[in-house]
């Protein structure tokens, strides 16, 4: 599919606005309302109006993965960058829509993985030189006595391949707190 879309765009301008229009489309397709703001630096979550920090088992994890055009998907399991792999059943994963569009997508289930839980992820792209892309986060919820896993959030980017430009980031936050907060 990517090799007929290359040709294709190759041969037309329509072609590629065509190609644009409808990665575009592609991205911005599923996405729903979810907190939209930059991921601050805090280590700490505010659960049912209590504050809990690493003194409490909340640990907050910043990885930015490399996103090469023509790449498999990729995401981020502990300890391994360039798996499209999960937490269970939240995640982060980028995947290429066509050659140099992205489109990645998060969610917090709130299923406890590695012995944490995940009550939030946040996913953006970056590229020195440019402005970041927006960031959006997915957020479980907790009643008190159960959590409620956040929807799934989307973002997409477009490359930028001209020569001496360095490679595309993928920006994930989680944030994992212990079992027992609720």
């Amino acid at each position: 599919m990517t090799l007929k879309l290359k040709s294709i765009a190759r041969r037309t301008p329509r072609a590629l606005t065509a190609i644009a229009a409808a990665c575009l489309m592609m991205i911005t397709v599923g996405a729903t309302s979810a907190v939209a703001a930059e991921p601050g630096t805090s280590d700490s979550v505010v659960v049912n109006g209590t504050t809990y920090g690493p003194e409490d088992g909340v640990v907050v994890t910043l990885d930015s993965i490399p996103v090469i055009p023509g790449s498999e998907p990729v995401g981020l399991e502990l300890g391994n960058p360039y798996a499209r792999d999960t937490w269970g059943s939240s995640y982060a994963i980028s995947a290429e829509i066509a050659y140099a569009w992205y489109r990645g997508t998060a969610k917090a289930a709130a299923n406890v993985y590695a012995g944490k839980r995940i009550v939030g992820v946040c996913i953006w792209y970056s590229q020195v030189g440019r402005a970041n892309s927006q960031t959006v986060c997915s957020n479980a919820s907790s009643n008190g006595s159960s959590w409620t896993p956040g929807g799934e959030v989307a973002v997409g980017w477009a490359d930028n391949l001209s020569d001496g430009w360095p490679a595309t980031q993928f920006n994930i936050r989680t944030t994992r707190v212990d079992p027992g907060i609720y």
